[in-house]
């Protein structure tokens, strides 16, 4: 016994949550190891280990293998029932990016093109296609290849490609450095804009429309030229429904109240934002993180309180009419069953004055009758049980009366 209570109350060590995060310096791993560095700092229960993988759809086969408990993915990614929603991270941006000296204004000027995409089998291979399908472009009519994007990137600079495709934070390390390559070479881009964004949105519900104001990448030579409408999708950081409660809280509660020392190292961070549960979420909130997000929200009785108390008085109000209405009727049957009751009496006292058998008979038919209307009351609820079994003992003994007067007048 007491072996048992030093193990319940023995030192509880952390508790380590293992993130798949996405490839290796990708925007999502660099996010998570920010903020494994910020729980390590603000929670000596929690250990955050991150661990990079290749795409969404990996991490969603990790996260239900249970070889991992939280990871990163795209909000398009198909997920199964025990997946459950912790946070949104930030967007992607579908990125469609050209040399300016190249003859391409918008998505199907691709054609005859020569376009870096990444690599078969990613996210973004399956985003580029969506693209193409959308735009309606010839498969074999655009000259695709797949890459890294570190080598696209070099491939568009060094003009072994007309343009590069990728879905990524509009502020990835790649990316900029792209931008920050092409203007020491002095070699202008073009941003791309996806015109047809809403369109796409439709047709696939979990991209969203978004909007890249002038000079995102570049301020001096403004790259966008103007107001760019392009495609998001969404990246949200997701967990096992298993997973206890209180470890996602904890992590839940130092992603959003810490935002300013994630912020100062990791500028992407302040993208971070609860889950927009009143607009229908496709992925359930996770127990934990719901604790944490509806933290000040007023308890049901507090919140309904005037209405609760309206359905007190109205209840105390019908109850005690029903105590009412019962005392009355209650009194209506006792008054009934008086009334019974004085008509044996009754009896009892003429039969002691009768002198005559014929009175007795008589006094006996108005017994009998009296029973009988009684016995009628009772079924109806006229009377009480308990009066008419009060009733049934004068009754008997108006009887037994009856039945020795009519010996003694016999005599």
């Amino acid at each position: 016994m007491i072996a048992g209570y030093f193990y319940l109350n023995r030192a509880q060590g952390p508790t380590v949550l293992k993130i798949a995060s996405g490839p290796y310096r990708s925007d999502s791993y660099e996010l998570m190891k920010e903020v494994a560095d910020v729980v390590s700092r603000h929670s000596d229960e929690l250990i955050i280990s991150v661990i990079p993988s290749k795409d969404s759809s990996n991490n969603i086969s990790l996260l239900n293998r249970g070889l991992v408990d939280l990871a990163t993915i795209r909000s398009d990614t198909p997920v199964v029932s025990d997946v459950r929603m912790v946070a949104d991270l930030f967007s992607d941006y579908f990125q469609l990016i050209t040399r300016s000296e190249s003859l391409i204004y918008s998505p199907t000027d691709l054609i005859g093109k020569k376009i870096a995409i990444a690599n078969f089998g990613t996210d973004e291979f399956r985003s580029f296609w969506v693209l193409v399908d959308h735009y309606d472009l010839p498969i074999n009519g655009i000259l695709w290849k797949t890459m890294p994007f570190e080598h696209a990137t070099k491939a568009l600079l060094s003009g072994q490609v007309d343009a590069v495709f990728t879905v990524r934070s509009i502020r990835d390390r790649i990316l900029l450095n792209l931008f920050e390559d092409a203007e020491l070479k002095k070699l202008p881009l073009r941003y791309i804009s996806l015109d047809q964004a809403e369109a796409i949105s439709i047709k696939r519900p979990f991209l969203q429309v978004g909007n890249l104001p002038k000079g995102t990448f570049s301020g001096k030579a403004p790259i966008p030229k103007s107001h760019t409408i392009t495609t998001t999708v969404q990246r949200v950081l997701v967990t096992r429904a298993d997973l206890d409660d209180e470890p996602i809280r904890n992590l839940t509660q130092i992603l959003f109240e810490n935002r300013l020392d994630l912020i100062i190292r990791f500028a992407l961070a302040s993208a971070i934002k609860p889950p927009k549960t009143d607009e229908g979420l496709a992925i359930p909130l996770h127990h934990g993180s719901e604790q944490y997000f509806n933290r000040n929200q007023p308890s049901f009785l507090h919140e309904n309180a005037e209405p609760i108390a309206l359905l007190i008085t109205i209840a105390a109000m019908l109850f005690s009419a029903l105590l009412a209405l019962r005392s009355r009727l209650v009194s209506t049957q006792k008054d009934r069953m008086d009334s019974y009751n004085y008509v044996l009496l009754d009896i009892a006292e003429r039969a002691n004055d009768a002198s005559e058998i014929e009175q007795i008979k008589v006094l006996k038919n108005t017994l009998f009758n009296t029973l009988e209307k009684v016995v009628r009351a009772l079924d109806t609820d006229e009377v009480t049980e308990e009066g008419f079994q009060t009733f049934s003992f004068l009754w008997e003994s108006v009887r037994v009366l009856l039945v020795e007067r009519e010996k003694e007048i016999a005599k």
